[in-house]
């Protein structure tokens, strides 16, 4: 070889590989070719939806983000914020956000916090600081439950965002987050890393599923998620839930309503 080639190949090799832009980067446009479909955001996906038999759509997630974290290195930053998994309430809202996902988020947070429960949480940061110069601080997990010892509740809320797909793809890439953080967990040590069993809910009004068949989809994320967490020692489900009509309206309930109204939730299929 002469020694313009392996000054060459040198210079191949020593190119380093660019960060991540995102630790989901790139989760979005794999869920989209593995399904065939332009776009999980367009409602038009899902009318016609069809998932291959070959096609694990929680470990395509999972392994997206899992490249991610690797590149990132991660591992490395994990307590370059201390907010990452914690478990508190978040109940004030800035006068300019409007939006009723947030309107309702902070609703419940408020309503738990006058009434002095600690089993619920929200805006629960997953990955802020992980991976340096990524927009990643803001990515957060809408709701949590405790529902009993070693046993947590994660939910994606959404009013008339979105479509059903996409938020069941962002709260799968937080539940992978999830797995990837407790490996190596901070040195906060987290309670909600310790989990042993996490049911993922995404939590919508009835009209949000209406016009869409999910029996299929459901029962595939659900499979997945269970063979995922299965391969890492913990018991992981995933589930479409149904709001109550109380708050779904623009004039919420007070706060113990809220609360009752939540209580309420039901699963959008039985079974």
């Amino acid at each position: 070889m002469s020694g313009i080639d392996i000054g060459y190949a040198a210079a191949v090799i020593e190119t380093p590989t660019p960060l991540p832009l995102s630790l989901l980067h790139g989760v979005e446009a794999a869920i989209s070719d593995a399904l065939g479909i332009a776009n999980v955001r367009h409602r038009s996906a899902l009318h016609s939806l069809n998932i291959p038999d070959h096609v694990d759509l929680a470990a395509t997630i999972y392994e997206t983000i899992a490249a991610n974290w690797q590149a990132g290195d991660a591992d490395a930053n994990k307590d370059r914020s201390r907010q990452n998994w914690r478990w508190t309430l978040q109940p004030q809202i800035g006068a300019e956000n409007r939006s009723p996902e947030v309107v309702l988020e902070r609703a419940i947070a408020s309503a738990c916090a006058a009434a002095g429960r600690t089993d619920w949480a929200n805006q629960i940061p997953v990955a802020s600081g992980l991976v340096l110069g990524a927009s990643d601080g803001r990515r957060a997990i809408d709701l949590g439950q405790r529902r009993g010892e070693g046993h947590y509740e994660l939910i994606e809320l959404k009013i008339a965002s979105d479509t059903p797909l996409f938020a069941a793809v962002e709260l799968l890439g937080y539940a992978s987050l999830w797995l990837l953080a407790r490996k190596d967990p901070p040195v906060t040590k987290p309670a909600l890393l310790a989990a042993e069993r996490v049911d993922l809910r995404v939590l919508a009004p009835s009209a949000f599923y209406a016009i869409f068949d999910l029996h299929s989809l459901e029962r595939r994320l659900h499979e997945g998620v269970q063979l995922l967490g299965g391969c890492q020692g913990v018991r992981l489900s995933f589930a479409f839930d149904v709001l109550p009509l109380t708050l779904t309206t623009n004039v919420l309930p007070d706060g113990e309503n809220v609360l009752f109204g939540l209580e309420q939730r039901t699963a959008l299929h039985r079974g």
